[in-house]
């Protein structure tokens, strides 16, 4: 299949389950593009954290924001976190001092997500009903 197809398609399903989840499912994008050989798994890499440089959820903060359902100061908070968060994490990606393998970045991206799975699954599981 063509890789262009591929990176359509996987971005039209990562954006819907953005917006109905709220979870960063960039990672489902980089799954599918390794898992078809289309390329390098930095490189690749690269190209999610590219694509979160932009306001790829605008649509859906106006959304919420008509809605009066966005709480902004923990959003600036969490914004700036991310950014230096960011720094440090690439750093200890891609600098040879730290040598986290990409096998190490595989481990932790998948504990990480086996986590927030489980996490959710029994939140929900014990979500009582509500009869409107």
């Amino acid at each position: 299949m063509n890789k262009y197809i591929i990176e359509i398609i996987a971005g039209l399903l990562v954006g819907i389950l953005l917006s109905i989840t709220g979870l960063p499912l960039t990672p489902l994008a980089l799954l599918l593009f390794e898992y078809l050989n289309l390329g390098e798994y930095k490189k690749m890499l690269g190209a999610i954290l590219f694509l979160n440089l932009f306001p790829i959820t605008i649509a859906s903060v106006y959304e919420f924001y008509k809605k009066k359902s966005i709480d902004f100061n923990m959003g600036f908070i969490l914004l700036i976190c991310i950014i230096i968060g960011g720094y440090f994490g690439s750093k200890l990606m891609l600098d040879q001092r730290y040598k986290l393998s990409e096998k190490t970045a595989k481990y932790i991206t998948s504990l990480m997500g086996f986590i927030v799975g489980i996490a959710f699954f029994i939140s929900a599981y014990n979500m009582k009903s509500k009869n409107n």
